[in-house]
């Protein structure tokens, strides 16, 4: 990005708590929207000048040219930067949550703030979307703009923290998914996946951000009204219309970031009522997301436990940092490759 010179910066301190906006704009929708609604803002719209800047769009005898045109300028830097051409067309809404944390970071760089505070920025990103984050601070740095940043922490690969297991055969399956291609417009998020999950196994789902990992748990709880157009078994029950579905619901527990925006909910609550469930299929969708690293411990050994006390139980774990992924965990799903 090019450096903006000092009279067009606002010294006003823009904070940026990523997990607090999600929660503002989830606000009084339902938790499955992301895979129904096909209405609300593009990514295009919500980082136009406009909206940025809650312009009234009907205001009279106000020309705002130049700032108008600084904003075309600094919108082409930003997306460059925090490679977002692909998602302006997009539903905001529809966005994975890493996504939708690239595009609200957008948004708060494109009120050209002099001082950013950054609540939890890393949160949920993937090492290669970090390392962006971490290049477009420190050009906002050596642009001027004063820049804090509340808890973060390092991320190590979450694969180094699983040790494969051989599979036995002979457990019942829990999850079987076959041949499934799902595709979005060009981008192609699953071709020919197949997947079959047993009984106590504990699996480590991982990926890029908008790699699909929070479609694939979708497909198992059938929040995605995909899920039943593909070939998906749960505990042998196909996801179709007709079969008493409700029982196999009942079987499944889930922690996620969404819940957490909808609900109101912290991680540890959410945890607390997923484990009292006592579930056969418990899915873990980043259960430390925006946790401290003091409170994320905190939260893993807890898991730890109850894994270890449910050696049947069927665990899907999604996390970005080896440190977020409970000890025991045996086989993975790795859908970067």
């Amino acid at each position: 990005m090019s450096h903006l010179p000092e009279k067009d910066k606002d010294e006003k301190a823009v904070v940026l708590d990523l997990q607090g906006e999600q929660a503002d704009i989830c606000d009084g929708r339902w938790m499955q929207a992301r895979y129904y609604c096909d209405d609300g803002d593009r990514v295009r719209d919500f980082l136009s000048f406009n909206s940025v800047f809650e312009v009234n769009p009907f205001e009279v005898g106000v020309s705002r040219r130049a700032e108008r045109k600084a904003h075309r300028v600094k919108f082409q830097e930003v997306v460059e930067a925090l490679e977002l051409t692909r998602l302006l067309p997009r539903n905001f809404l529809s966005l994975s949550n890493g996504e939708m944390r690239r595009v609200l970071f957008a948004r708060a760089i494109l009120k050209n703030p002099g001082k950013l505070v950054l609540v939890s920025p890393m949160a949920g990103l993937d090492i290669a979307h970090r390392a962006m984050f971490q290049g477009v601070i420190d050009m906002l740095r050596n642009q001027g703009v004063d820049i804090s940043i509340v808890h973060d922490e390092e991320t190590v690969n979450p694969i180094a923290a699983v040790k494969n297991k051989t599979r036995d055969s002979a457990r019942r399956v829990v999850v079987e998914m076959r041949d499934i291609t799902l595709r979005f417009g060009r981008r192609t998020l699953f071709e020919n996946l197949s997947w079959t999950i047993r009984e106590g196994e504990r699996w480590l789902l991982c990926g890029p951000n908008g790699s699909g990992k929070t479609t694939l748990l979708a497909f198992m709880t059938g929040d995605s009204p995909l899920a039943y157009a593909y070939d998906i078994r749960l505990f042998g029950v196909p996801r179709a219309i007709g079969n008493n579905l409700s029982k196999v619901r009942r079987r499944i527990a889930m922690v996620s970031p969404e819940m957490q925006a909808y609900l109101g909910l912290t991680p540890e609550a959410l945890l607390d009522q997923a484990l009292e469930k006592e579930p056969d299929l418990l899915l873990l969708d980043e259960p430390c997301y925006n946790l401290s690293a003091k409170a994320a411990k905190k939260v893993v050994a807890r898991i730890e436990r109850w894994v270890k006390k449910h050696p049947s139980a069927t665990v899907v774990c999604v996390a970005h940092s080896a440190s977020h992924v409970p000890a025991g965990f045996n086989h993975v799903l790795n859908l970067g490759r």
